[in-house]
């Protein structure tokens, strides 16, 4: 073998074994996990919705991250009117040990009770449920035990929901305020809608 190929085969070596891979930084994206703590490394400044519940959101080029943190002792369960660019009228997403949507139109078939089969038609979203924890079978009849996260989270498509404006209402129930007593909350109060624009 001429000294020359010697020399450029050293070299492919020599570069090849020195190479080091460039990558491409990519932030970190919230995990469903019934915690804020994501949002909070991310810097999102979070928005008081009611005592002691805080509402946050996140999105990059592909998700919509909602999420909420309230009291210790609530179920926190909720349902979203959701009007976004793919939708002539507004959505509702429901979140509790179960999830679904449905149209709020009248004739927009919905769930009238826990056995439906029309829960679980989530698509291009998920959430964190209230989740069932075992049986208590103290009783009679054995019912389902329940256990809560500390906060509720959303991730939406922006493939499903379109970008551009969001208009989002929260209705979230029960929470258990500082005196024991279970109230509800809508965000925002009244007729109004929270705006996000979703790029």
């Amino acid at each position: 073998m001429k000294p020359i190929t010697l020399l450029i085969l050293f070299i492919f070596f020599i570069t090849g074994c020195d190479t080091k891979k460039q990558t491409v930084s990519t932030p970190p994206t919230p995990l469903i996990d019934g915690s804020v703590d994501d949002y909070k490394a991310l810097g999102v400044e979070p928005i008081n919705i009611a005592d002691d519940v805080n509402l946050y959101v996140y999105q990059n080029g592909h998700y919509v991250w909602l999420a909420y943190d309230y009291p210790e002792g609530s179920f926190g369960t909720m349902d979203l009117k959701l009007l976004s660019p793919s939708f002539q009228d507004t959505i509702n997403l429901h979140v509790s040990a179960q999830l679904g949507e449905w149209m709020l139109t009248p004739d927009s078939p919905r769930p009238d009770n826990a056995n439906s089969d029309l829960w679980w038609n989530a698509t291009g979203w998920t959430a964190n449920t209230v989740w069932i924890n075992g049986m208590d079978r103290s009783g009679e009849q054995p019912r389902f035990r329940f256990k809560n996260a500390n906060a509720r989270e959303l991730q939406l498509s922006k493939d499903r929901f379109g970008r551009g404006e969001w208009k989002l209402k929260l209705m979230i129930r029960p929470l258990k305020g500082s005196d024991g007593e279970f109230f509800d909350t809508t965000y925002p109060a009244g007729s109004e809608m929270m705006v996000i624009n979703v790029d």
